[in-house]
Formats: C-alpha cells, sequence, structure tokens
C-alpha cells in the first residue's frame, strides 16, 4: 500500500490533456472533468449511451468500460501507460467499444460494475476495468492493470488479446459467465421482503463487532489501510446515548485524538485526506474529498462533549475554513475534490502523490524560526532523511509528513515550555507553512458540484454555525442551499439533478441526493428556525418516494427506472466511504414525522428498516448508519 504515497507518474490534468499529441476523440464534448481528461487520448473512447451500445450490437464486439474520477491516483497511472500507449488503443479501437464513465456522474453504474469486480476479482477498487458483452453483462473485471505482463501479474495488452481470442472462438462460454455474474449481482443489490424484523441483539452483535476490532494503541478499526469511516462513528455515538456506561464514545474520541494529530488530518491548511495507508494514520492518500470533510466534521460536532465543548473548536473552523476558501464556488455550492498528486516544487517537470504536503527539514529550517525549529523537530518528528519509510523505488526521499505521535502538551514538557507558549510557536509555524505552501502548484481541483456532496457540507456549516455560534457558516450553508436551489432544482416539477459545472446542470438526481439535501435541509431548519428549508426537506422527501420507493418490498430504490440500460436498480444499505441513503432516507422519515406531524411516514421508516432485516440480523457490522436510524426510532 504504501506505493500509493511513492509512486510517480506524469498525472494527466486537463491542460496536460489538451497539450498532448493527437486530435480529441468525442469525449471533449462532456463536462465531466474525468472524461475531459481523456479527451485527448488515443483509445475511441464513447461516453456512457446508445450511441456505444448499439455500435457494439451493430459491429459484434465486446465493451470495454473504465471507471473512475479525475482525482483518482491510480487512474492517473492507468491513463499514463495505457490509455496514452498506441498499441494498447489500436487493439481497443480495433476489437472492442470504449466506455469512459465518471463514478461521481455515475454511482449508479459504479455500483453494478464495482459488484462485478467483487465477484470477478475478489476485490473493487478504482480505476474499475470491465469488459461486457453487448448486452452490457460483465465477463471480465479488475482494478488497475499494468499495460504489460509483468512478475507472474497480467497486463493489460495481454488480457485484451486473449479477450479477443475468446470472443472469437468460445462466445457461448462468455455469455454463460456473463448471465452468471448478472444473475450475482442481481440478487447482491437486490432487496427481496421477507417477514421478520432486525434483533435488537444484533445492535449488541455490532457494537461487540467494533469493540474487538477497535485498534486501542492508534484508534480506528482493524488494520491498514485505514478509512475514518463516518457510518461507524455516528452508530457508536448513538449507541453511547442509549448505553452511557458503553465504550462507544470512548472509541470515537480516541480515534478522533489520533487522526487529529496524524497525516491523515491537514495539519498546516485543514480538512482531512481520503484515508490512511498505515495503522497510524500517519501517512495517506492525500487526495481531499469534498464528502470527507462535510462527514468528519459532522462527526466532530458530534463527538464534543458538555463536559469540554471547546474540544474539536480549531480543527472544525480550520476544515470548514478550507472549504470555503479554497473548494467554493463564486455563487455558493462547493467544488468535489482535490487530487492527491500534484508538481513537484523542487522539480517542476514531475508530479507525484503529496508533492503539495509534504517538506523537507531544509525548507523548514528557512522559514521557521530557531524557536519553531526546535518545536517543529520534536512535534513532528521532522527529520533530514524524512520520517516517511524508505524505499528503493522512492521519488521523494528526505521528505517529512506532518505527524504528531504525541500530544502538544506532552511535546511542551519534553522542551520545559509553558503550554501556551507551545500553543503559540506551533501556531506560528503553521501560518508560515501555509503562506509557503500556497505558493506551490496546487494540485487539480475536479470542480464538479454534486448535489448529494454539498448537502453533507451544508449539514457541517448549519450544526457549527448553531454549536460554535460563528454567522459566516449558517449565511455559507444557506447560500450552498440556495445555489443547489437555483441551479441544480425545478421547483414546477420538484426534479432534483446530479451535477453542475461551467453553468451546465447534467443527470436526475439519484436516492443519495435527495436523501442527504433533506438530510441537510432539516439541519439548517432546526440551526435557523427559518421554515423555507424545513418546507423543502418535506417536498424533497415527497417526491423521493413517489421517485424510489419500493411498496412492494420496502425500502427505497438507489435510482429511478429512466436509464434501461441499467443491468439492475439496486437497493444498497452497506455503509462504505458514505453512509447508505437507504439509513438516512429512514432518519429523515422519522424526523419529518414529528417536525410535520406526519405518523404515516414514521410507519413507513419502519417498514423500511424492517425490511433489511436479513441483512442487518447477519452482518450487523457492515449497516452501521442503519444501526443508528434503528436506535434513533427506538429511543
Amino acid at each position: 500500500m504504501k506505493l500509493l504515497f511513492i509512486t510517480c507518474l506524469l498525472l494527466t490534468q486537463l491542460n496536460a490533456a489538451a497539450a498532448s499529441k493527437g486530435p480529441a476523440n468525442r469525449l471533449i464534448n462532456e463536462s465531466s472533468p474525468y472524461l475531459l481528461q481523456h479527451a485527448y487520448n488515443p483509445v475511441d473512447w464513447y461516453p456512457w449511451g446508445e450511441q456505444a451500445f448499439n455500435k457494439a450490437r451493430k459491429e459484434d464486439k465486446p465493451l470495454f468500460i473504465s471507471i473512475g474520477y479525475s482525482t483518482c491516483h491510480w487512474c492517473h497511472v492507468m491513463a499514463h501507460e495505457s490509455f496514452e500507449n498506441e498499441n494498447i488503443a489500436k487493439i481497443l479501437n480495433q476489437h472492442f467499444i470504449s466506455i469512459k464513465v465518471d463514478r461521481e456522474e455515475r454511482p449508479d453504474i459504479d455500483r453494478i460494475y464495482i459488484t462485478a469486480a467483487e465477484i470477478l476479482a475478489g476485490y473493487g477498487g478504482w480505476p474499475t476495468t470491465i469488459i461486457a458483452n453487448s448486452q452490457l453483462k460483465p465477463f471480465f473485471a479488475a482494478t488497475y492493470l499494468p499495460p504489460v505482463s509483468k512478475d507472474g501479474h497480467k497486463g493489460l495488452e495481454e488480457i485484451l488479446n486473449s479477450v479477443v481470442t475468446l470472443w472469437s472462438d468460445d462466445r457461448s462460454k462468455v455469455n454463460n459467465v456473463a448471465d452468471e455474474v448478472t444473475d450475482i449481482i442481481r440478487s447482491h443489490l437486490q432487496n427481496k421482503h421477507t417477514k421478520g424484523q432486525l434483533k435488537f441483539s444484533s445492535i449488541e452483535n455490532a457494537f461487540r463487532h467494533f469493540t474487538d476490532s477497535f485498534d486501542k494503541e492508534y484508534g480506528g478499526f482493524g488494520h491498514a489501510p485505514k478509512f475514518p469511516r463516518s457510518a461507524i462513528f455516528d452508530f457508536l455515538l448513538q449507541y453511547s446515548i442509549s448505553q452511557p456506561a458503553s465504550r462507544s464514545h470512548e472509541m470515537v474520541s480516541r480515534t478522533l485524538d489520533h487522526i487529529l494529530r496524524a497525516g491523515l488530518y491537514d495539519q498546516v491548511g485543514g480538512g482531512f485526506h481520503r484515508y490512511s495507508v498505515d495503522e497510524q494514520w500517519r501517512v495517506p492518500h492525500f487526495e481531499k474529498m469534498l464528502y470527507d470533510q462535510g462527514l468528519m466534521i459532522n462527526t466532530l460536532l458530534d463527538a464534543q462533549k458538555p463536559a469540554d465543548p471547546d474540544k474539536y473548536h480549531r480543527p472544525i473552523q480550520q476544515s470548514l475554513d478550507f472549504v470555503l476558501n479554497q473548494m467554493r464556488h463564486p455563487e455558493g455550492g462547493f467544488y468535489s475534490a482535490y487530487d492527491a498528486d500534484s508538481t513537484r516544487p523542487d522539480k517542476p517537470s514531475e508530479h507525484g502523490e503529496g508533492a503539495y504536503y509534504v517538506w523537507k527539514k531544509s525548507e523548514l529550517e528557512l522559514l521557521l524560526n530557531p524557536a519553531e525549529q526546535k518545536l517543529f523537530n520534536s512535534h513532528f518528528n521532522i527529520l533530514k532523511n524524512g520520517n516517511v519509510e524508505s524505499d528503493p523505488e522512492m521519488q521523494f526521499t528526505g521528505l517529512n509528513i506532518l505527524h504528531a505521535e504525541h500530544s502538544l502538551q506532552q511535546t511542551a514538557k519534553s522542551l520545559t515550555l509553558k503550554l501556551v507558549t507551545a500553543e503559540k510557536r506551533l501556531q506560528s509555524g503553521l501560518s508560515k507553512l501555509q503562506q509557503q505552501r500556497l505558493k506551490r502548484p496546487a494540485p487539480h481541483l475536479d470542480d464538479k458540484i454534486i448535489t448529494a456532496w454539498n448537502a453533507l457540507l451544508i449539514k457541517a456549516l448549519a450544526k457549527a454555525s448553531a454549536q460554535l455560534q460563528i454567522p459566516k457558516y449558517r449565511v455559507a450553508a444557506e447560500n450552498a442551499a440556495r445555489f443547489i436551489y437555483q441551479n441544480l432544482y425545478n421547483p414546477k416539477s420538484k426534479q432534483l439533478y446530479r451535477s453542475y459545472r461551467n453553468g451546465k446542470r447534467s443527470g436526475e438526481a439519484y436516492l443519495d441526493d435527495y436523501a442527504y439535501l433533506s438530510n441537510a435541509l432539516i439541519s439548517l431548519y432546526q440551526s435557523t428556525r427559518d421554515r423555507q428549508w424545513l418546507i423543502w426537506a418535506n417536498e424533497l422527501t415527497r417526491q423521493q418516494i413517489n421517485i424510489f420507493y419500493d411498496p412492494v418490498n420496502h425500502g427505497f430504490f438507489d435510482t429511478s427506472a429512466t436509464d434501461k440500460n441499467i443491468l439492475v436498480r439496486s437497493k444498497e444499505i452497506y455503509d462504505s466511504s458514505l453512509p447508505s441513503a437507504n439509513s438516512i432516507s429512514i432518519e429523515n422519515l422519522f424526523q419529518l414525522s414529528r417536525l410535520m406531524t406526519y405518523p404515516k411516514w414514521k410507519q413507513l421508516a419502519i417498514q423500511s428498516l424492517h425490511s433489511f432485516h436479513h441483512k442487518l440480523n447477519e452482518d450487523p457490522e457492515n449497516y452501521p448508519q442503519m444501526l443508528k436510524s434503528y436506535l434513533m426510532l427506538n429511543q
């Protein structure tokens, strides 16, 4: 996993793509930053749609489907190694119909084919590489693939040639595998209702699982790589309300304490990186997603105890200010993500992961005064040869990640400083580093605005404005909500849209867009007592029920039924990097049933919750957000 940090690459950003050789392909007409990054590949890419499917059927060719997103590190690697490779492009153009999909714009497609990857390859991730027949049924799946075979691992070129032979010589085998995989996908993603209820013992089983898997030394759950899974935090914090004698709140607070001292948290500029490649939260995968900022800030707000109400104020404010200053559209909405990779400040011809965030000791010595240097060297373990594990392949030797292995109180004690003095030197030094870092080449910013992700940030701003009593956060939350209303919503048809970029909205909204936005508007109402937000949340929820609710098996489909090329209408409750939209929907129904006096909506929430009983009772630890909803309904 450390290769996520050390791999050097040539980043395929928009400007670089435009300057590359060769004519543009048809992706040049798309608005997605990810698709535009591939607009100058020699591969004859199609966007997802009938034009590609019809051509595959007419020419009797398999589909090569590549799914990723614009700030994905390994997507950049595969783009440079394979999709800019003339030999691979020749094979794809001659024998396949190639389709590029932005998983952030089309989570419905991504959900189906990431499931195919888990079935066929045993794991999922991005880029997701799918080969399917002309009926869109997958028969091969993988994630990142090197261009040529090496060290016993097959490369993309060899795989493509093998598929060409198989497609020609044994089509029946191909179609049989595709049918079998599609049947498994359907059974996995659909929820057929059977009689039964969620058992309270499942709540206790989930709590025991998290207790057993808790890392007592560094916080978090399980082993590396470590993700700050907000759904687990939400469940444990809710559980602590009903079971105050449990260790549930302690597990969350200890995890947050470690994260906030570590490399996963941006000590200089605020905000949270995607995940940690090690158990100590030291070395992050450096991309910054908008949804992680919203989720983690909400967790910090919820985790503050009445006995210590100011504990997390600084990281909350620093992270919100980072988003407001660097991820906000001039009219109020919020951009999607910052890339992990950027140009090396010392070598402008090279790109690499984390280049924007790491430091040489000699550089810090020029920026900081002697007292600040001494503090930084002790607190962050700054070393001449770098504090990141060395490796023969490593391109960035001698670099340091700001990661404190102990508290500032401990650092002050070891240096015989007063805590207030250590705090002053720390903040002075971090401010200098921030000013210097702003002069570096910034990572690529994915500037599309996604409804669901904006909703998570709106909720964080609304709650922060109330808890911290900072008016600018309320103003920012309301401006973002108005931006969505004006640019991503049709008040006449009650239609919500998925994303917006360069004055253009694209794609109908999914369940998470409706559910997350309604949830955010409820929080905005609770913070401001302005009923316009509650009325809109009610309006959105009614529309959500009309579009997504399953009246036979209960619960909500993730998608509408408008795209006939989707293999299955999924109904997902698994909490991955984002909490499941079904869980958030149940929480919304419960809250609105009380706020709007709609007893039928509480019944709808209960029916939907229990419709998933078989999954919840079997593996409750996979669905902590749904368990939180159950606790809310029963407290």
